[in-house]
């Protein structure tokens, strides 16, 4: 539904969005990520026709956003970060505004509207001016106008910002119960919302994609994502120091932790290996306590360090 083909977006000689090309298909929920400065806000004033490409072709539902923007913006919802809207409104008259300029007159109107203040839950605030609302209701309010007219796309751009935790629940909810009829992009710096709702991520850094794939196959990206802990009777901690030094499937053995009664190890298994059962069998053969044990849980934030920090760019400059 959505098709970017080596996209380009320059401003002056600075590139914004460099050779970007991926696609987001029905049903898709793409958390796409980035640091500041990366261009994802960019691309997506791009996919929603606010922007020109300066090379590359971008089709929404079948439709050339260069040729007929119009168009595009009938088929997408669009929520920017900062979403504006007329302040000195009430609520319900600036869902009224929106389902207007959207097309929708009478029935059709009065139906929109009471439908997406039942689905953003905004009873509560819909004779409050806009003005007087908190940020988390204001976000509230941005999403509703993005999703009046039932969009086949919709672009989110931090659409959790400022909400508690009560309120994210219910819009994660409301985007898992639409997706299966949309292709639903979301920028967001909260990685959280990745696990959450996204069926797939893109991180991109200056203009360009790093990586690509769903939630789990980016975490297998991450370095910590087989770290072990065993933690030893401290008795008992020179013995099982000596299995883990003879055992072949350990890249590093590092001790964290030392009281007078435990001592706490940080083993980090060779590529592709996962040595649990092994290293617990020949413990517990040789008599060696384990007090405890856990595997450390890989994480998204890992994976976007490793990816888009200055550290992988003097990596990639020495390889």
């Amino acid at each position: 539904m959505i098709d970017l083909e080596h996209v380009t977006r320059k401003f002056g000689p600075f590139k914004a969005v460099d050779d970007l090309s991926f696609s987001v298909k029905k049903g898709e929920v793409l958390g796409f990520l980035g640091p500041n400065g990366a261009g994802k806000t960019t691309t997506m004033r791009m996919i929603s026709g606010f922007l020109t490409p300066t090379s590359g072709t971008i089709k929404v539902c079948g439709i050339d956003v260069a040729e007929d923007p119009v168009a595009v913006k009938r088929v997408i919802g669009y929520m920017p970060e900062h979403a504006s809207s007329y302040p000195d409104m009430t609520v319900l008259s600036f869902l009224n505004f929106i389902a207007e300029a959207r097309g929708l007159f009478d029935s059709a109107k009065e139906k929109a509207v009471e439908s997406i203040i039942d689905q953003i839950s905004l009873h509560s605030v819909i004779y409050q001016t806009i003005d007087t609302l908190s940020k988390g209701y204001k976000r509230r309010v941005g999403l509703a106008q993005a999703l009046i007219h039932n969009p086949e796309i919709l672009i989110l751009d931090e659409p959790t910002e400022g909400l508690d935790p009560n309120q994210k629940k219910e819009i994660r909810s409301l985007i898992r119960r639409i997706r299966e009829n949309k292709a639903i992009i979301i920028s967001t710096h909260v990685l959280e919302e990745v696990d959450a709702i996204c069926t797939r991520a893109v991180i991109i850094d200056k203009g360009k994609i790093v990586l690509d794939g769903t939630p789990q196959s980016l975490l297998t990206k991450s370095q910590n994502r087989k770290a072990l802990f065993f933690r030893l009777p401290e008795y008992q901690a020179q013995r099982g120091k000596a299995v883990f030094d003879e055992f072949p499937g350990l890249e590093k053995i590092e001790t964290i932790e030392t009281t007078d009664k435990t001592v706490l190890y940080r083993l980090t298994p060779v590529r592709q290996s996962n040595p649990v059962g092994d290293l617990v069998e020949i413990l517990h053969r040789q008599n060696i306590e384990i007090t405890d044990m856990y595997v450390e849980k890989a994480r998204l934030e890992d994976v976007f360090y490793a990816y888009t920090s200055s550290e992988h760019e003097t990596k990639v400059e020495q390889a």
